[in-house]
Formats: C-alpha cells, structure tokens, sequence
C-alpha cells in the first residue's frame, strides 16, 4: 500500500474509523459486528477499507479462514486503545477544569434489570440527570463478559451486571440481589409435578438451557442441551416446553402468575446473583463517573422487595 502522510491525514473522521475496528476485534469478526452495531456489510468493509488506506497498512486477513488481525493490526490495535485512554482522560480533565458534569457518560448493563424491584437504576439516572442536566447517557444492553471488556477497553465508563471472574484492573462494587429461580414452561412434563415429587435427579434428565457466557449445569456430569445470552432467549426456550433453565424472579413472575411457567424446587435450586457496578481502576476517573456512582450508591435498596417476591412464586 501507499504510505500516507498519517500524522496529517488521520484525524477527525478516522476516530470513528478506529473505533470501528476495535468494535470489529472485539466482536471477533466482520459479520459479528455488523449484526452488533447494526450495520450493512458493505459499510463495514467498506470503512475498513478506507481505514486501512488511510493508514497504509493490511490489518487484518478475512474470507473463508474467517477473521483474524496482522501481525501490524495486532500493534494497530494496542495502539488505537491508548488512543482511546488518552483521548478520555483528555475530555475529563477539561470536563474536570469546567464543571465537571457535560459530556458524554456511556453505561453497559445486563438485559431485564428495569424489572427488578431491587435495582437502583431508575432512581440514580433520575438524580444523575438532575443533578448534570447537561449530560448525555448512552445505555446499551449487553452480555457480562462483553461489558466488563468495553469497560477495560474504555469503551464503556460503567458497567452493571453480575459477574462471575474479577478481572484485576477493575473495580467491582455490590449493588443489589438478585433471585434466580429454575423454571420449566406449561407443557413441560415437570409443569405438572408436584414439589415433593421432584428431586434433582429428575430434573436433570430433562434438556437444560444455559446461559452462553456462563456454563451452568444442572449435575455434574450433564451438559447443557442448549445455550442463550439474553434472559429474552432463556425465557423464549422455556416457554417452548422443552427445556428448564434458570431466569430472574421479577422475569419469570407474570408467567407464573399465568400459569405459563413453574418454579422448580426453589429453596433447593435457586440461588441469589450478587449484581455489581464495575469501573476501571487505572485512567483518569470522570466526574461524570463519580457523580453517576455516588447517585447508585445514594438510592441503593435494600432486598426486602425481592424476599417478598421469591415467597410469592415459591
């Protein structure tokens, strides 16, 4: 390739350009990230054709030995992440000689939390907006695994989920419960067993669904016979009939009230998720960030709301 003059060259347009390829490393593929960020195939080869033209440089090989990145993308990519770290920490020390609270604040959190009584989301973005009315949220809905790396790889200032390994150079910081039921849909063969009928032996011969990014099992030596990543996907496979697997209480609770699904030894199967707000360690901290997680830590609940919905369904 030609070898352009980088340092005039890539500028404005080409952070949109770069943030795009770490979209596509992080997703592992061109067609894995076109179906994440929702956009045509053509634009996405397309950009990251004028990336690598802007830059002179090949960054990765696709085609049928599917995606991976060059020897020179690999530093590319490294690279464009310091990028990323130095320009954030740029915008919040600017932010931090104004007020403080403008600018953009992007938070990642795990599917179904609006549902949950327990959770202090609403209350905090209530008085986050309050209190930097200048301020703008970007909320999107993702996987644990996927949230704590945009956090890592600062594309992300906040995440919220629960997870299950602690990465080093994050923090992790409790901040609600949340009860998790096994459950089986109305024309399950279990639907119509009675609790002392039950007994983990019996389930586990029936089709379980586990979460994608967290490899659950029902016993020991049984694999899972299905996997989804959104509590959407786990609820859509139970309602079917044919598999049991786990979803929140406040989730399954209107298809238990309808009769549509049934809790599974509760006492026994359940188990409570410990959900954790997660930020970076090292970077410059936004006071965007402060102020976002000092109102979480404001509103916090406590769990009487979730005791008392476990009791209902179980």
């Amino acid at each position: 390739m030609n070898q352009p003059n980088v340092g005039q060259r890539l500028f404005y347009k080409d952070f949109r350009l770069l943030r795009l390829f770490t979209q596509i490393v992080r997703y592992g593929g061109f067609a894995q990230a076109q179906a994440a960020l929702n956009l045509g195939q053509s634009t996405v080869s397309n950009q990251m054709a004028e990336l690598e033209q802007q830059l002179g440089l090949r960054l990765c090989h696709r085609g049928r030995g599917g995606f991976r990145l060059t020897e020179e993308g690999e530093k590319v990519f490294q690279e464009t992440m310091k990028l990323f770290e130095a320009v954030g920490g740029f915008e919040a020390q600017i932010a931090g000689l104004r007020d403080g609270l403008v600018g953009d604040l992007t938070i990642h959190v795990v599917d179904h939390v609006s549902s949950n009584p327990a959770s202090p989301l609403p209350d905090a973005i209530d008085a986050f907006t309050r209190e930097a009315p200048e301020a703008r949220l970007h909320i999107h809905v993702d996987t644990p695994d996927n949230i704590e790396l945009s956090v890592l790889n600062g594309s992300c200032d906040v995440g919220i989920g629960s997870f299950f390994h602690h990465g080093g150079s994050l923090s992790y910081d409790w901040l609600f419960d949340e009860r998790q039921l096994l459950v089986c849909g109305r024309r399950h063969p279990l639907s119509a067993r009675s609790g002392s009928e039950l007994n983990l032996a019996e389930i586990g011969k029936h089709p379980f669904v586990s979460r994608s990014y967290f490899h659950q099992q029902l016993a020991k030596d049984t694999e899972p016979a299905g996997f989804a990543a959104h509590m959407e996907a786990v609820a859509l496979l139970i309602l079917s009939g044919r598999y049991v697997g786990y979803l929140p209480d406040h989730q399954a609770e209107p298809w238990v009230r309808r009769g549509e699904m049934s809790v599974l030894l509760p006492d026994e199967m359940g188990y409570t998720a410990r959900f954790e707000v997660v930020t970076r360690v090292d970077g410059v901290r936004s006071a965007l960030v402060d102020k976002f997680t000092d109102c979480l830590a404001a509103v916090r609940r406590g769990s009487g709301d979730e005791t008392q919905l476990v009791a209902e369904l179980s």
